[in-house]
């Protein structure tokens, strides 16, 4: 018999001061939102920021669970296990993959973000927020006529979709055991000119990608 797949979509209510602000504009419990193809969360992928002293440079991202471990506080998390084909989670895989090899062109979408409040989604080449861009693998992977439908999605509603599909709740602490900092960038010391710099070029191509977008 075929092993049954899953897509696991982790919602983190981090306790971080961008976190607790998130929260307080959206007035949900969690976030942030990322996936994972391990039920261990070893390694988790979406779109935030590239170092934990560059909150305004972002795009594709490969987590540990660790950046969700701040100043002795772990964050919270909910994990929903969404069935997949075996076709759809090798694809899946391969889309992941894709994105890791050309993560310097794919940015956090910072203008779509913005207009969060007004239930906007502003579509740019190559740019996500967190939740479009689960969303977005939802959307290709799993067959689901509600996800594919939907345009728009806050992370509560997505929360809310994925409801039924919730296996765990509680302290993130429980996945540090095998977690490691391999392939994520958050924790690295750089100067300020490094940051300045990074995020100045990153949002500079966001607005120009925004500007020369098709309408």
């Amino acid at each position: 018999m075929e092993e049954q797949r899953f897509i696991y979509v982790a919602f983190f209510q981090t306790p971080s001061k961008m976190g607790k602000f998130i929260r307080g504009v959206t007035g949900f419990s969690y976030n942030h939102v990322a996936i994972s193809l391990s039920p261990k969360m070893k390694y988790l992928y979406s779109f935030s920021r590239h170092y934990k002293n560059a909150p305004f440079y972002g795009g594709f991202t490969k987590e540990s669970v660790l950046r969700y471990y701040h100043k002795g506080k772990i964050a919270l998390i909910r994990i929903c296990a969404v069935p997949v084909s075996e076709e759809n989670y090798q694809k899946a895989k391969k889309r992941l993959e894709f994105f890791a090899n050309h993560s310097e062109e794919h940015i956090y979408n910072m203008i779509s973000a913005a207009c969060f409040p007004f239930k906007t989604r502003v579509r740019i080449r190559h740019s996500y927020t967190c939740v479009e861009f689960v969303l977005s693998m939802l959307k290709k992977y799993v067959e689901s006529p509600v996800l594919k439908n939907k345009k728009f999605c806050s992370i509560k509603e997505l929360s809310e979709l994925l409801e039924g599909y919730a296996v765990f709740e509680g302290s993130a602490e429980k996945f540090l055991e095998d977690a490691g900092w391999e392939g994520d960038t958050f924790p690295e010391e750089k100067g300020k000119w490094f940051y300045w710099k990074k995020t100045a070029i990153n949002n500079g191509k966001l607005v120009y990608r925004f500007v020369k977008r098709e309408k």
